[in-house]
Parts: C-alpha cells; sequence; structure tokens
C-alpha cells in the first residue's frame, strides 16, 4: 500500500451507480440486446455507431435503460452517513459519473443529495476513464490532486484515477471483478461504516 493513502484530502470525489446506490443494471445484458460484445464499453461503442437512426435508437434505449434504474434505485448502506462524515471533517464533496444529467439529477433529487461539483457525460467532453473529471475537480476546488480521494467501483473509475495520479478506493459492492482489476486500487473497502472509522483514526493521527 502507498505511503499516504489514508491521509485527511481536501475533497472526496464519489462515482454514482454500483458506489452510492445500487441501481441493479443489467449491463451484460443491455450490450447482448444492443449488439454489443461482453467486453465493450456502452458509451464508447455507441459514439462508433455510423448509421445515425442506429445510434439514435441505442442513444434511448440507453436512456430508458438508466432511467429505470434510476427509479428502483437504492443507497447503499452507510453512504449517507459517510457523506455527513464528509462535511462533519470539512471535505469538499463531487460526483463523476459517465451517467445522463437527466439520471443524475433524478437521482440526487430523490435521495436529497448535493454535491459542490457534478460532472455527467453531457458537462464533460471525456467521461471516465479519461481522467479529465478529476483534472476538472483540481481546477474547480483549486486543490492538488494529492488533496483528493476517488472513489469507485468499476474499472473505468480505477483507470481514470490512476490516470490522473489521485488516490483511488474501490467499493466491492459484490459484483466487482476484484480478481482482474481489483489490485489498481489504493485501497479496496466493502462497507461505508469500516471505511468512515478508519479514516476518522487516521485523521486524528495527522492533526
Amino acid at each position: 500500500m502507498k505511503r499516504g493513502v489514508f491521509r485527511k484530502p481536501k475533497v472526496v470525489v464519489f462515482d454514482m451507480d454500483g458506489t452510492l446506490i445500487n441501481s441493479f443494471l443489467d449491463f451484460k445484458g443491455l450490450k447482448k440486446k444492443m449488439g454489443f460484445s461482453e467486453g465493450a464499453s456502452v458509451l464508447e461503442a455507441i459514439d462508433e455507431v455510423v448509421d445515425a437512426q442506429k445510434k439514435q435508437r441505442l442513444c434511448q434505449q440507453l436512456d430508458e435503460f438508466e432511467m429505470e434504474g434510476a427509479r428502483k434505485a437504492v443507497l447503499y448502506k452507510g453512504a449517507v452517513e459517510f457523506l455527513n462524515f464528509c462535511d462533519e471533517e470539512g471535505l469538499g464533496r463531487a460526483l463523476l459519473t459517465r451517467n445522463s444529467q437527466k439520471v443524475t439529477q433524478l437521482v440526487l433529487k430523490k435521495f436529497h443529495l448535493n454535491f459542490g461539483l457534478v460532472l455527467h457525460r453531457e458537462n464533460l467532453q471525456e467521461p471516465k476513464p479519461h481522467p479529465m473529471g478529476l483534472e476538472i475537480v483540481c481546477e474547480f476546488f483549486k486543490i492538488h490532486k494529492n488533496d483528493i480521494i476517488f472513489i469507485g467501483d468499476h474499472l473505468h473509475d480505477l483507470l481514470a484515477g490512476t490516470s490522473a495520479g489521485v488516490r483511488t478506493f474501490l467499493f466491492d459492492n459484490g459484483s466487482n471483478n476484484l480478481k482482474d482489476w481489483g489490485g489498481k486500487a489504493d485501497f479496496v473497502f466493502e462497507d461505508y461504516s469500516s471505511l468512515k472509522a478508519l479514516l476518522e483514526d487516521s485523521f486524528k493521527e495527522t492533526e
């Protein structure tokens, strides 16, 4: 484990689906319906479609899929308490998702969540795994990359965090492919209560 992994950050950045909320999204099934390979990334695969009508149809299919997920979504246990802990510690909070603006706003409203900065695929030129979102977080909060902890659940999150050079924590939500890419994370945790306790102790030690 890298030195300083649990050092107090100035901003915590969160992914949304699979990290803060469980949307019960079956991307494997979606990709099969869309005619994409199991290993494809949906946004990138749609972007490569040349036929305009087909692309529009796929975008509509993705929108309906994500909206249904947002309607069914539930918060992961301890997520709200951890967000409150960030506030109590005076940490900035940002959201970085590959989801659409409409779905993101629905989720935030549904669970009464708020962030100092919300980045989604419609206000971000390059979505994860590109590091642009995390670079924008640094610019927005006027902080160095070392002052960020990024929490996600997917390989896209790990690649974005690694490329941006920020500490990246992987939330093991039970459906991650930890065997193949869990080692890319700076830290892996299974529940927010234990992460909160760990960081509380670490922050006290460095005060």
